[in-house]
C-alpha cells in the first residue's frame, strides 16, 4: 500500500485512527485492525502525519510549523558532548536560560546552563563537569544558593524527572513540551522568569513550532501540573487544546 495514497485520501483537517483505517481498507480490502498500529507508526516515523492530540492527527504538510531546534551556546554543547561520550548509559537533558529569550519580552541577561541527570548519575556528572569547569558548578542548589553563588554561564546540576520528554533528533536536547511544563513545575526555573511573560511566550511557542500536546500533558501529569496548565492555556492564551480527553 502506498503511504502517499493514504494521505491524499484523508480529507479532514484533523483525523482519527479510525479515519485512517477506513481509508486503508478502501485502498486494500485485506487491511485489518491488526495492521493499523504498524501503519500509524510508519506514517508518523516518515513525517507524513503528526499527532496533535489523543487519537488526533494532522498531515505534516498542512501543519505549517517547524520542529523546535534549540540553539545551544558553545559551552552547553561541550557539556552535552562530554556527558554523552563519557556516560552513554546515563539519561540526561541539557538546556540554558537564554534559550527562552526567543520567546520572552524581558530578556535574560545572565545565563545559567542546566544539566538534568537521572538520580543515580548526578554525583558522577558533578565530579566530571567540575574537573573541567572549576568553581562554576552547583549540585542541586536552592534558588537562594544560585543567587548567592551562581555565576554567569554557571552550571546547575539537578535531578531529571522521570518520563521527561526526549529530543527527537538528539535525545539529550530539551523539548518545548518539557520547557513549558517546567515553567510551571520548577521553582528554580520560574524564579528566573517574569510570570507576566508566560501567555505571550507560550503562544509564540505554539505559533512557531509543532508541539505534541499528548507528550506535553503526559509530562504535566507526571509533575502534577496538568490541570493548572490546561486552565492556563484556556484562560490566558488562544492556544487550542486539541483533545479534552487529555485529563
Amino acid at each position: 500500500m502506498n503511504d502517499t495514497s493514504i494521505i491524499s485520501e484523508l480529507n479532514k483537517q484533523t483525523f482519527s485512527r479510525n479515519d485512517i483505517f477506513k481509508v486503508a481498507v478502501s485502498l486494500e480490502q485485506q487491511f485489518s485492525q491488526t495492521d493499523i498500529r504498524n501503519l500509524l507508526e510508519k506514517l508518523l516515523a516518515s513525517d507524513l502525519i503528526v499527532r496533535v492530540g489523543r487519537n488526533q492527527y494532522q498531515k505534516k504538510s498542512e501543519i505549517g510549523f517547524s520542529e523546535y531546534q534549540p540553539h545551544y551556546s558553545k559551552k552547553a554543547k561541550e557539556i552535552k558532548d562530554i556527558i554523552s561520550e563519557q556516560f552513554p548509559l546515563i539519561d540526561f537533558r541539557v538546556w540554558e536560560l537564554t534559550l527562552l529569550n526567543e520567546f520572552v519580552n524581558h530578556q535574560i541577561a545572565h545565563n545559567k546552563i542546566f544539566v538534568e541527570v537521572e538520580n543515580d548519575g548526578t554525583d558522577f556528572i558533578y565530579q566530571t563537569i567540575s574537573e573541567k569547569y572549576q568553581n562554576e558548578v552547583l549540585l542541586k542548589p536552592t534558588s537562594d544558593e544560585v543567587y548567592r553563588y551562581g555565576k554567569d554561564d554557571g552550571i546547575i546540576i539537578q535531578r531529571l524527572v522521570s518520563e521527561s520528554p526526549r529530543g527527537r533528533n538528539d535525545k539529550y536536547e530539551i523539548t518545548l513540551e518539557k520547557l513549558i511544563v517546567d515553567m510551571f513545575a520548577s521553582k528554580l526555573m520560574s524564579s528566573f522568569l517574569t510570570r507576566g511573560d508566560y501567555p505571550a511566550a507560550i503562544e509564540d511557542m505554539f505559533s512557531k513550532y509543532y508541539i505534541d500536546q499528548v507528550k506535553l500533558f503526559r509530562y504535566a501529569k507526571r509533575r502534577n501540573k496538568a490541570d493548572e496548565i490546561r486552565d492556563f492555556l484556556k484562560q490566558k492564551t488562544s492556544v487550542k487544546i486539541h483533545s479534552e480527553e487529555m485529563q
